[in-house]
């Protein structure tokens, strides 16, 4: 009796820890929709999305939003950047309503008929970064709405359609598009992004080449520093997105779902920046070496009194 009683604990333990794994809920746009782009709500753990809503400002629909993020604001506003518009705008996440006074005209050079598949993310600082597979190149927009080249034009060198960005000093990821495009090889790879240079370095595969196909992906960290993936597969194999948890130490890929809805999902967004929290500082001595953290003065004596009353009452118990 004693032993199915602890199977059975051992049974509602395992649930709840299953449980405690499911997956965040985020927001994508079917930005390959025929009939405009509409804002879902998704969970990752089990692929269901829903629709919340068209993306309409008053007067016309968004067409071709492939970027998604949540920023720093109070209110934790969640931003799309359209290719088709050229425009950076705030989401109601309840009906996907834009406020057309709020949209952001991009440079010029974003206004020119699209292909730029932008991948987008915030940082801590509440700086956006975004990139442009057309001239393969980082770029930054800062809260005074200055945009800035980071490094040199094409210097990611690489494919590139979503990014997201962890922590204080930020850190910026890159995941290259999965077919061939432009005449160049395809790049299923998580790979860092140096925000002086715009450099992207590869960290490594999601998986065996050919293991996952897609077109194009978003990506973003969780609150809890787990990064994910969402594909784009309807171009390719006319399938359902595929969700992906992404080690971002290797680059390796885990499936964890597929989408209900085969709509085409090219963003990704779930949390507002994370850990953005800078490390506490070590103090130095004049050589440069770390101080040990010792005690002033009236520390040392309370210690010194812990340890005799300490003293005291084991010799106590040995010889009583």
């Amino acid at each position: 009796m004693i032993k199915l009683n602890r199977f059975a604990l051992t049974i509602v333990v395992s649930l709840f820890a299953i449980s405690a794994k499911a997956g965040p809920m985020a927001y994508s746009v079917n930005s390959d929709g025929n009939e405009g782009d509409s804002l879902y709500q998704i969970d990752l753990a089990t692929g269901v999305d829903q629709s919340r809503g068209k993306l309409f400002n008053g007067f016309e629909d968004r067409t071709d939003t492939e970027g998604l993020a949540f920023s720093t604001d109070p209110d934790g506003r969640l931003w799309g950047m359209d290719d088709a518009a050229g425009t950076l705008f705030p989401i109601n996440t309840a009906n996907g309503f834009i406020n057309f006074e709020e949209e952001i005209l991009l440079p010029l050079e974003f206004q020119s008929g699209g292909g730029n598949d932008f991948g987008m993310t915030f940082a801590c600082d509440d700086s956006l970064y975004f990139t442009s597979v057309k001239s393969r190149t980082l770029y930054r927009r800062d809260e005074n709405n200055n945009f800035e080249t980071i490094g040199s034009s094409g210097s990611l060198g690489v494919n590139i359609s979503a990014i997201a960005a962890y922590g204080l000093p930020t850190m910026l990821y890159g995941l290259g598009n999965g077919q061939f495009q432009n005449g160049d090889t395809d790049s299923p790879n998580l790979y860092s992004i140096d925000l002086t240079t715009g450099v992207a370095t590869l960290i490594g595969p999601l998986g065996l080449p050919g293991e996952y196909q897609y077109n194009e992906a978003g990506m973003a960290f969780d609150s809890e520093g787990g990064l994910w993936a969402i594909t784009d597969r309807s171009q390719i194999e006319n399938q359902k997105s595929q969700i992906l948890s992404i080690n971002v130490d290797t680059g390796a890929a885990t499936l964890i779902a597929t989408t209900v809805n085969e709509l085409g999902y090219e963003s990704l967004a779930i949390s507002p920046p994370g850990n953005c929290v800078d490390a506490p500082t070590i103090p130095l001595d004049e050589d440069g070496v770390p101080k040990i953290p010792t005690l002033n003065l009236a520390g040392s004596l309370s210690a010194i009194f812990v340890l005799m009353l300490a003293g005291m009452f084991f010799l106590r118990r040995r010889y009583s």
